[in-house]
């Protein structure tokens, strides 16, 4: 027997997506360890470091293509043995 659907849709209703896929993007950040100066790129929304540059250029071009091309969006983001641990 067929259990009866209890909630009623309407016209133009969505159904509600993965919202922390829809929102994956990177940043790039300025950090000072040990007197020296660190670009890390950062995934958001989870606000994680996924890499690390002595070089502004270099962290620049990851952050633009990794927004770009989404690359872990399928994933929900980078894997966790890919992070570096802080």
């Amino acid at each position: 027997m067929a259990k009866t659907q209890k909630v009623r849709f309407h016209k133009g209703d969505r159904r509600p997506g993965d919202q922390s896929k829809k929102d994956l993007h990177y940043r790039k950040k300025m950090v000072k360890k040990n007197d020296d100066i660190i670009w890390q790129v950062i995934e958001y929304p989870k606000k994680v470091v996924v890499a690390e540059f002595f070089f502004e250029e270099d962290a620049h071009r990851i952050t633009k293509f990794q927004n770009k091309h989404l690359v872990w969006k399928l994933e929900g983001g980078i894997p966790k043995f890919l992070h570096i641990s802080i």
